[in-house]
């Protein structure tokens, strides 16, 4: 991946092959949803290395589904706002819900790229709580999850 793309580029050398196309497979649709959703394409790329390593298929133990991990709940009404047929592991269409779904919780949060992607994970209501109690900075069980995503940035 070229560093600051986020897709595409000859750095995509520097992964193993199998990875690269699933990776490759990927930007375009990674791109467009950036644009759409003003997100940094390197942001999409990391909350998908770390939600299924780009395999499209992947199924997580609570029930979430395909490249950005969406429960299949979450997926439907994406799927209404965007006007389309929810389809969790179609990439094309989780990687625009996913993303959808993270503006909008980065949003939620005036912004806050951390809050949003604790959000993200472990749920809107789950940040809303901690700030709520007064407490500071990222939840404390998002904050490995936040720190993997901003690690898995630099990749790309």
């Amino acid at each position: 991946m070229a560093p600051q793309d986020g897709g595409g580029g000859d750095a995509c050398e520097r992964w193993p092959a199998g990875q690269r196309e699933q990776i490759a497979a990927v930007q375009p649709h990674v791109r467009s949803a950036a644009k759409k959703n003003k997100l940094d394409p390197r942001l999409i790329n990391a909350v998908i290395w770390v939600e299924s390593k780009f395999n499209a298929r992947a199924r997580g133990p609570g029930g979430t589904q395909g490249l950005m991990q969406l429960m299949p709940s979450t997926a439907r009404e994406l799927a209404s706002s965007l006007g389309e047929r929810s389809r969790p592991l179609d990439p094309g269409f989780n990687v625009r819900a996913g993303s959808l779904y993270l503006a909008r919780m980065i949003r939620k949060f005036d912004g806050n790229t951390e809050l949003g992607l604790a959000a993200y994970h472990g749920g809107p209501g789950h940040v809303l709580k901690w700030r709520k109690a007064g407490k500071r900075g990222v939840p404390d069980g998002s904050k490995k999850y936040v720190e993997k995503i901003n690690a898995a940035k630099k990749m790309f």
